[in-house]
């Protein structure tokens, strides 16, 4: 799988995401109801947050209608000490969000299992170094501002 790097131009600076080939296409499954698995990797140590803060603060955002239609997704928290075989069964799409994904055998787990028991899985990788094969879509980075792109981009009409 090949990554290839787009700008996405939803805010005032265009983000760049790197998508896998025919991930745009399968983009509209995923802006309905989706499960949002969350993968607890590499917290922030110097602010002293989980990683997701920054995401979590651009889907919470007040007043905002994509923010609030991102927000009633179920969201499942999952950890290096969870079981990845009964991390999740759903029928709705599902997409998996993490950073490094490749870089710990645990998230290497979790993302195989849910791409083995659930129909359409969208796998974001929101870390510096994304692994092709753990990465559907690789955002390059986790702060406010690409976490806004990836919210504009899963909740597009």
């Amino acid at each position: 799988m090949t990554l290839v790097a787009e700008p996405e131009l939803r805010s005032a600076s265009p983000v760049t995401f790197g998508f896998a080939n025919g991930v745009r296409d399968a983009l509209p499954r995923f802006r309905g109801r989706c499960t949002v698995v969350r993968l607890a990797t590499l917290d922030n140590d110097v602010l002293g947050v989980p990683r997701w803060y920054t995401l979590q603060d651009a889907w919470a955002e007040e007043g905002s209608a994509l923010a609030s239609r991102w927000a009633g997704n179920p969201v499942v928290q999952v950890g290096p000490s969870d079981d990845p075989e009964l991390v999740l069964a759903t029928a709705t799409p599902v997409v998996v969000v993490g950073a490094d994904n490749a870089a710990t055998r645990w998230a290497r787990q979790v993302v195989d299992a849910v791409r083995a028991t659930c129909r359409s899985v969208l796998v974001v990788d929101m870390g510096a170094h994304p692994e092709p094969s753990y990465a559907d879509i690789a955002t390059f980075g986790h702060d406010r501002r690409h976490g806004a792109a990836l919210l504009a981009l899963l909740t597009a009409s």
